[in-house]
């Protein structure tokens, strides 16, 4: 048994050779890792194959009241690194273990090898999943295994409550920005690849026309800087997690932006940036706004590819795509707050 933190630091490399030879095991050269998506996909022997000479002997103790507890690594017959730990679930399908940890291991370019769900593991002990993973060796320490498994334990914990921008924020700056590939773009997620260039006028215009579109809709919304998105016959989908410089990710500069160009001022507004990786994130959420504020008008527009800075613009979302808002629509909503005004006045 080994603490964690004496050996946080210790790359994976570093790590295969200290362990093989503690068991006086040969180092052939290493292998690249499989591709395939599940262990629905990798045969039984290759599975044995894979796990042959793991005697999960050097384990490392977290000591942090954070699941996994312990975390063994040990290096097989071929030379390739193998890490198990024992992830508390009550959930006991194996298609959903596979669906919840799919991004993550794909992500840190790991394979699930094999798992066991435990309905009885021991005393005090919680049912859960035994695991297999095997490791790549590039880019990687051993505190990074530790932030797998930890990522892995809440994506099997999380509750299966429906995702909306308050959980998408949550991923995306949690450690976990992989999860929310996948996810289809929609009235209230829109993802860029890219960060807005704030020193050129028509991006002030459009990332201030991007937000309000979610302040003009009723549920509000989040915009992510860091991800891309692909086409497919239902819309667009979050395929790629691409982060973005820290240079374009300066919170204060979006929200000085904002300020300057939405009115009314957007109530909540919550702007977030965090390091995930080799880069950025940045979010901008949008909560359900007040239906006397709106709609929401933006100083400036873009007519016929020329910035029209004198102009007020006045969009929504629907969807993936956003769609002006038209004269009867924005006199409803003028009146709508007119007859509420007076309404409240009359009350007092």
């Amino acid at each position: 048994m080994y603490e964690y933190e004496e050996c946080a630091g210790i790359s994976l490399p570093a790590l295969r050779r200290a362990i093989a030879k503690l068991e006086g095991k040969k180092i052939p050269p290493f292998r690249s890792t499989p591709k395939d998506r599940d262990l629905e996909s990798v045969s039984r022997r290759n599975a044995d194959s894979l796990l042959a000479g793991v005697t999960n002997n050097v384990t490392f103790c977290m000591r942090e009241n954070i699941r996994p507890e312990f975390i063994t690594v040990d290096v097989n017959d071929r030379g390739d690194l193998i890490t198990s730990f024992f992830i508390p679930c009550d959930a006991d399908e194996p298609s959903f273990l596979v669906e919840m940890t799919y991004p993550h291991l794909e992500f840190q370019g790991a394979h699930l090898v094999r798992y066991r769900y435990w309905d009885d593991p021991g005393p005090k002990v919680p049912p859960g999943w035994d695991v297999d993973i095997l490791l790549p060796l590039r880019r990687m320490s051993l505190s990074d295994i530790r932030a797998l498994a930890v990522v892995l334990v809440e994506a099997l914990s999380r509750p299966d409550t429906p995702m909306g921008p308050e959980a998408v924020q949550g991923l995306c700056h949690g450690g976990a920005p992989e999860s929310l590939i996948g996810l289809e773009e929609s009235d209230w997620l829109e993802v860029k690849s890219q960060g807005y260039d704030l020193n050129a006028v028509e991006n002030r215009i459009e990332l201030a026309q991007d937000v309000s579109r979610f302040a003009n809709c009723e549920q509000g919304g989040i915009l992510v800087l860091g991800y891309r998105a692909k086409k497919n016959r239902h819309g667009e989908t979050v395929s790629k997690f691409t982060p973005i410089r820290e240079e374009v990710a300066q919170v204060s500069r979006y929200r000085s932006t904002i300020d300057a160009r939405v009115f009314p001022p957007i109530d909540g507004l919550k702007i977030q940036a965090s390091q995930q990786g080799a880069g950025w994130v940045l979010s901008i959420l949008v909560p359900p706004q007040a239906e006397e504020n709106k709609p929401f008008l933006v100083h400036g527009a873009i007519v016929g590819g020329k910035v029209e800075g004198a102009f007020i613009s006045i969009v929504r979302r629907r969807g993936e795509a956003s769609i002006p808002i038209t004269g009867p629509a924005i006199h409803t909503m003028l009146t709508t707050g007119r007859a509420l005004l007076r309404s409240r006045a009359d009350e007092k």
